[in-house]
């Protein structure tokens, strides 16, 4: 029996938030992130095929093709999530697997018609994000590494994909390579948490073929070179004082503990744990970007 809310969990609407709000900060960093926020609505009055509803395009874009991956995701793990999840809508049969695969396709139609107000270069990023996604989900994600691998492209391409649509993609190289290392640390440390969900299914990862201990070391080394990035563009002068110590309070610890947590051998719960600080942490660090581009 399908019902709202396990279509709303399968989405997993926390994810496409943070995933809106990192293509949002992708296109509002070619300026000072403040004054292009204040442009909106002169923009908007003036010239309505301008920055606003591009950006607004993107946002709802790649916001709905995430949810299509999420689904597919979960139609692909059902197996693993009777274990390792299973209050998740399918294990727990709150949606059908046929109107899971239903909504995929819808979630991934609607989002690649909302890319085609973004011109060529725009679309094109959608179309790969949604055959990248789906490469995932059915084969990427059984290679140790190549998955985690997948989902850090994709995490940076967010950036990417928001600084297409504000006409500022170069400047996103600079969050989309952070969001690129954060998300494959916490996606090494996901599969160390499920190792035992993953292994009875038969699934591939990183944990699963070369143990906890070795996936957490590769997770805590990513973890470091992560907390160095960040704090590149203070060294360089090109973000300023409020930024290193955003960074230094808020940010670089959380970071640090991750890579600390990753490493002996912890437990699933604690490596849960850890994967819920750094989601908790996504936003802190958005928030760290738009304040360094903004001259703070």
């Amino acid at each position: 029996m399908n019902t709202i809310g396990g279509y709303v969990s399968l989405a997993r609407p926390v994810n496409m938030l943070i995933c809106g709000l990192s293509v949002l900060c992708g296109g509002i960093i070619g300026d000072r992130p403040l004054t292009v926020l204040t442009g909106f609505l002169a923009a908007l009055e003036n010239d309505p095929s301008h920055l606003p509803l591009r950006l607004a395009s993107a946002v709802v874009s790649a916001m709905l093709i995430l949810a299509a991956g999420n689904v597919l995701n979960d139609i692909r793990d059902v197996a693993a999530d009777r274990i390792n999840a299973p209050h998740r809508p399918l294990p727990s049969c709150a949606v059908t697997r046929t109107g899971a695969k239903v909504y995929y396709s819808l979630l991934t139609l609607c989002g690649l018609v909302a890319a085609l107000s973004l011109g060529v270069y725009g679309a094109a990023t959608a179309l790969f994000a949604a055959l990248l996604l789906a490469a995932y989900d059915v084969r990427l994600k059984g290679v140790p590494l190549a998955g985690n691998l997948a989902v850090a492209l994709l995490g940076g391409l967010a950036f990417v994909y928001g600084g297409i649509a504000g006409d500022c993609a170069g400047r996103a190289l600079i969050p989309a390579s952070f969001a690129a290392l954060f998300h494959l640390g916490r996606e090494i440390v996901k599969d160390a948490a499920d190792i035992r969900g993953d292994s009875s299914s038969g699934i591939k990862t990183a944990a699963t073929v070369w143990g906890a201990n070795t996936a957490g070391r590769i997770a805590a080394a990513v973890f470091a070179a992560l907390a160095v990035a960040v704090m590149l563009p203070s060294v360089a002068g090109y973000f300023g004082v409020v930024y290193t110590i955003y960074i230094a309070i808020l940010v670089c610890p959380i970071i640090l503990y991750a890579a600390a947590s990753s490493l002996g051998n912890p437990d699933e719960a604690a490596l849960r744990r850890v994967s819920t600080l750094l989601k908790i942490d996504m936003p802190v660090g958005i928030f760290a970007v738009l304040v360094g581009f903004q001259g703070w």
